[in-house]
Formats: C-alpha cells, sequence, structure tokens
C-alpha cells in the first residue's frame, strides 16, 4: 500500500454494525468489531458506534476487550424535535454516559457524542447550553441537522438559488464558534430519498472548510468510489470522493470573492461526482485527482496535506461494514 493511501484511511471508519443496512445484534457486532481489531488493517478502524440506549447492554460484553485496550465508543444521542427535548434528553444522556464510566473506569473510553439537531433552525442558548453540558462530559460532539436544503446553482448565470446560505451557513457558524463542537453529514441510507445530491455534499464540505470546523460523514459511505447502486435506484457516494474533497480544500485558497468561492464549489462537485476510480493515484509522497477536462487538470495532494485535513477537519466516517471497503480497495489493486 502506498504512503497516501495509507495516512488516507488511518483510523478512517468507525464501526457501525447495529445499523442498517447491516443491522447486526450486538453480541455479532462486538465479535466483528474485535475481529477487525486483531486483524492486519485495524489501523483503519476507529470507534465503536452504539446508541446511549443500548449502552447498559454492552456490561456483559466489556470484559471481551481486557487484552486489546480499552473499549472506544462513539455514542449517539438521544435527540429531540423542540429546543426543549433536545436539551432534556442531552442532560439525561449525559447522566448514563457518566454512570457508564464510572462503572467501567479504564475499561471503556467515551469520547465522541453525536446527536440530530431539533431542527435547521436551534437557538444558540439552547445549543449554548447543550454543548456547555457536553464540554463539562469532556465529549467531542458532532452535530446533524435534520434535512439539508436543496442546493440550486444554476450554472448558466452562477446564480445560487436555494436558501443555503440563509438556512445552514449561520447555524454552522454559530455551532463553529461553541468549543469541542463539530458538524456531522449524513450521506446515504436505506432508501433513495436519503441520498444526498453531489451538491449538498460539496456545499456542506465547502461551508465547513470556510468556517474551519471539524466534519464526520456517516452511512452510505460503503464504497470508495460513487457509483449507481441498483438496490437502492440512487448514485452511492464514495469515501475516497467525499474526504478527498475535504483534502482539497485545504489546499484550495481562500477564497476572496463569490467567484472564486462558485469555483470552488464547482471543483468540489467534480470531485464528489467522480465516478473513474482511474483518475485518483496513490503514491507513496501523495494523491492525485485528474479532473478529466479539456485543460486535462491535475491536483496534487502531499502526505502532510492529507495528514492535516484528517486530523483537523475530516474526522472519519461510520459504516456498517468494515470489510467492505477493505475488499473494494484490493479489487481496486490499492491494497
Amino acid at each position: 500500500m502506498k504512503e497516501s493511501l495509507r495516512t488516507f484511511m488511518h483510523g478512517l471508519i468507525d464501526y457501525a454494525g447495529l445499523f442498517p443496512p447491516a443491522n447486526l445484534p450486538l453480541n455479532e457486532a462486538i465479535d466483528d468489531y474485535i475481529k477487525h481489531l486483531n486483524g492486519e488493517n485495524s489501523w483503519m478502524l476507529g470507534r465503536f458506534i452504539i446508541p446511549v440506549s443500548k449502552l447498559n447492554e454492552l456490561d456483559q460484553f466489556v470484559s471481551l476487550f481486557d487484552e486489546i485496550g480499552p473499549l472506544e465508543l462513539a455514542v449517539l444521542g438521544s435527540g429531540g424535535d423542540s429546543n426543549d427535548e433536545y436539551l432534556s434528553k442531552i442532560s439525561n444522556d449525559m447522566v448514563k454516559i457518566s454512570d457508564y464510566r464510572n462503572r467501567h473506569s479504564g475499561k471503556v473510553r467515551i469520547e465522541v457524542y453525536e446527536c440530530k439537531l431539533p431542527s435547521n433552525s436551534p437557538s444558540k442558548k439552547t445549543m449554548k447550553k447543550a454543548t456547555d453540558l457536553l464540554n463539562q462530559n469532556k465529549l467531542s460532539h458532532y452535530h446533524e441537522f435534520p434535512e439539508l436544503p436543496d442546493v440550486g446553482i444554476n450554472y448558466s448565470t452562477d446564480e445560487d438559488e436555494s436558501s443555503w446560505d440563509e438556512e445552514i451557513l449561520p447555524v454552522v457558524s454559530m455551532i463553529a464558534e461553541l468549543k469541542g463542537a463539530g458538524i456531522k453529514l449524513r450521506c446515504g441510507g436505506i432508501v433513495k430519498e436519503a441520498f444526498p445530491s453531489v451538491e449538498q455534499i460539496a456545499a456542506m464540505i465547502q461551508t465547513c472548510a470556510l468556517i474551519d470546523i471539524p466534519m464526520k460523514c456517516t452511512a452510505g459511505l460503503h464504497h470508495p468510489i460513487r457509483h449507481f447502486a441498483e438496490e437502492y435506484d440512487a448514485y452511492m457516494h464514495g469515501f475516497i470522493n467525499a474526504f478527498g474533497a475535504g483534502i482539497f480544500t485545504s489546499n484550495f485558497p481562500n477564497p476572496e470573492n463569490s467567484q472564486e468561492r462558485f469555483r470552488m464549489f464547482i471543483l468540489l462537485s467534480h470531485l464528489i461526482g467522480e465516478q473513474v476510480a482511474d483518475n485518483f493515484d496513490f503514491g507513496d509522497k501523495g494523491m492525485i485527482w485528474k479532473m478529466g477536462d479539456d485543460r486535462d487538470s491535475i491536483f496534487e495532494f502531499d502526505n502532510d496535506s492529507i495528514r492535516n485535513c484528517r486530523g483537523k477537519n475530516m474526522i472519519s466516517y461510520g459504516s456498517c461494514s468494515f470489510q467492505e471497503p477493505i475488499d473494494d480497495l484490493k479489487q481496486l489493486g490499492w491494497m
């Protein structure tokens, strides 16, 4: 494996075997996670993702990690449909997490909390109270929008016909001011409607990059390269595309005007929409994306750029399968 791909993939995949489409029972998910932790590719593996409601069911499996090291968890919060319900449930979740940490001190490590926002316009007061609670409990936290607006770019006029800048941008800016906070982006699901458009993913990656807030992704990124999936009658996004786009943003000069910002968005959209694996090349010193335009444009990202972006901006993604991405990388001849 080339060094740039090793840097790209390091700790990239959080294990989400409990969730669709795998939907494994807890005992099978734990067995699968342990198998991969003991495997040769464990360096790609991140945390075990579990809903806070299932924490107590983990008790019987904690001892299985005695010889491996602490069981590292990313906990999914309960959420809420209103500001008050959201805040109340986070408060209850903190009690459960604190209790679980105390019961399994030194054996379980909970450092990440992920939760869906109560709406696309949560109050600043609510978010401040919520993140204060999360920070008091020493948790990094990632916040997911319930729904993303369409990104209606008119390519002939460069005009943005969507509500993105009015609806999403202010909330991401507000969350970025809160300590320990990041954004969580859902990239798919088990129905066609769950897959965001190329433009929606490009807009979120660009928004988070320009505001300088970390991102995590979840769902839909089972395969390296974007492709059409007959089982969903939809295009599935690739993790190489999505995280490659994040790395691209760290190499793009900060846009000084709307035209430069639009050009950045167009390039990101092309990268996220790329379906030809051969247009990506991983070497020992860095990775390359060949845009395939009339000018044969090539973009190069060295290992330091990949490492810095992965460490600060594009953190990881949740996948219900750890083996599937590895099998695909091997099939591409990259591993």
